[in-house]
């Protein structure tokens, strides 16, 4: 199966920083991954990824996505103010049929009008970045925009912080805006050997889930949606959309 056809079976793309703050005017780099359950399994194809940022003030700013090996590209970032940055990655997977004979193909139900199911693939990844020294818990951020909401079509909200191992992570999974319940948010962390995702969690009535971060490193949520509502006649039937959200450096 090539590497596009693997999202059906839940292959994901994510996002983590080099380093755990950066500093104005000096470059930030951040790989981009694709794989499942913080595991790479090659890359995505370049020419279905865009990157983008959201400074401290709220200013949205569009970022190149650059080839840098086989397990993962980069996404260069020179911030030109201190605060808290978001960082988004999408990847447009497009539509994906499963023909009569049962392989799993690029298209749609055009060029494969007998195939058994035809779905629409769209996939977010999201970050935090720090630029400059600084503690957000403790006041001393002044006018920053609130990141933690970018109002993607799906999206794992969680505040920016310092989280501890241990500690409890309380996020919300929205889809379009409002909050997705039922929804199974899963999660990894980097020195976990798990090949797929050791915890998950359903989100609650409104859309909310709670996770324990028990061991250090970086840590990676996932949820994955699939609306039946949304497809486009003649074409698909369905729209997958998957989102992930990494925390980097849980001590």
């Amino acid at each position: 199966m090539t590497t596009l056809l693997k999202a059906v079976k839940g292959h994901e793309i994510w996002l983590l920083p080099e380093a755990g703050h950066g500093h104005k005017g000096r470059e930030l780099r951040c790989r981009l991954f694709y794989g499942h359950a913080m595991h790479p399994d090659g890359v995505a194809p370049r020419d279905r990824l865009r990157a983008w940022a959201v400074d401290p003030g709220g200013e949205k700013i569009s970022l190149p996505v650059t080839e840098n090996g086989d397990d993962h590209h980069l996404v260069r970032l020179v911030p030109e103010r201190e605060g808290l940055w978001a960082l988004v990655a999408e990847n447009d997977v497009g539509p994906i049929v499963l023909t009569k004979g049962g392989l799993y193909k690029p298209g749609t139900r055009k060029e494969y009008p007998d195939a058994r199911e035809a779905a629409c693939y769209y996939q977010y990844a999201k970050t935090y970045l720090q630029v400059g020294h600084f503690c957000a818990a403790c006041g001393d951020l002044f006018k920053q925009a609130d990141v933690s909401f970018l109002g993607n079509e799906l999206e794992i909200v969680l505040s920016p912080g310092d989280y501890r191992a241990g500690s409890e992570v309380a996020l919300q999974v929205r889809y379009r805006g409002g909050p997705l319940p039922g929804a199974l948010l899963c999660a990894n962390w980097s020195l976990s050997e798990k090949r797929d995702w050791p915890l998950r969690v359903p989100t609650d009535a409104q859309g909310r889930a709670t996770i324990r971060l028990t061991a250090g490193g970086h840590w990676l949520f996932y949820v994955r949606h699939t609306d039946a509502g949304r497809g486009v006649p003649g074409e698909y039937e369905k729209r997958v959309v998957s989102a992930t959200l990494s925390l980097y450096g849980v001590r």
